[in-house]
């Protein structure tokens, strides 16, 4: 493992979960860290944590809800200004929900947070120069060697993506991901490494109903892993060695394997692409009241 003493980190979804145990332990290893989440008192919480670790890293934090696409650029906008650029980024931004809800911007939530901010804060900081040859970004998902054949989805008709709700909004975020992760290398020139969890001891299940959280329980409840065990893969993987610059790898708490052939399809990735750009645009063009 080569240590990120003197990177700059990028971690979203980074005030909870999966996302804060990955910006402590780049930290704790000497990275400079920005950690990106909604809550002000998480933020504040982790900040003083990482304050009293030794060595010559640090950490900070910038409040943002990235349900909006808005706040994403805003994000964006503000890093300019104030790093040269990003070399380790961790996207673990994401929720779960189950009900019928949408943004102020007209897209549904989960879609948004879950994978369309990430793929919004991907294409400002390209366009801002922020990424560059040496970056390494991790998105996490639900990555595996197989996609089951209920989890196949198709991105070609914009009016199909945007009808889909609830858990199914949730798994088309997660397969998103996946296929921005396969195309990242050649549209933003990085290093990009998909990564599956699996069951993780964090709150993302917390605005599911009871009930169903008591149906889902059993499927996950014996392999579920506390956030810094996750964490601690991630960091190894942001400093693997062995992974060559603008190359693309999948992997999960078992280690690498091949990508699936539903995400390396050329023409899925195409369609991909087009509906993202239509909804970050949808997101982000002014509505008709004149609000933004």
């Amino acid at each position: 493992m080569t240590a990120p003493t003197g990177k700059t980190a990028v971690v979203t979804g980074g005030t909870d979960g999966i996302g804060a145990a990955t910006a402590l332990r780049l930290r704790r290893l000497g990275a400079d860290v920005i950690l990106i989440g909604r809550s002000q008192a998480k933020a504040d919480a982790l900040v003083a944590r990482a304050a009293a670790l030794p060595g010559p890293g640090s950490l900070r934090a910038i409040t943002a809800d990235f349900s909006s696409m808005r706040a994403v650029e805003a994000v964006v906008a503000r890093l300019t200004g104030e790093i040269d650029a990003v070399d380790l980024l961790v996207h673990a931004v994401g929720i779960l929900i189950t009900r019928t809800e949408h943004t102020a911007e007209g897209v549904e939530k989960d879609f948004a947070v879950s994978y369309l901010s990430r793929f919004v804060f991907l294409e400002a900081a390209a366009r801002q120069g922020l990424l560059h040859p040496g970056t390494r970004l991790v998105n996490i998902a639900a990555s595996g060697p197989k996609i089951p054949t209920f989890a196949r989805m198709e991105f070609g008709n914009l009016a199909e993506v945007e009808s889909r709700v609830g858990m199914k909004s949730h798994g088309q975020a997660q397969l998103a991901n996946d296929l921005l992760t396969v195309q990242a290398p050649q549209r933003y020139g990085i290093t990009a490494i998909g990564y599956g969890p699996g069951a993780a001891d964090t709150s993302i299940r917390r605005e599911v109903p009871t009930v169903l959280r008591a149906i889902m329980q059993p499927f996950y409840a014996w392999r579920t892993r506390k956030p810094d065990e996750v964490a601690r893969q991630v960091v190894d993987l942001l400093t693997d060695p062995t992974l060559a610059t603008g190359s693309v790898s999948f992997h999960d708490r078992r280690g690498p394997f091949p990508p699936a052939g539903f995400i390396t399809e050329p023409a899925r990735q195409r369609d991909l692409l087009r509906t993202s750009t239509a909804l970050a645009g949808k997101a982000l063009a002014d509505r008709e009241d004149g609000t933004h």
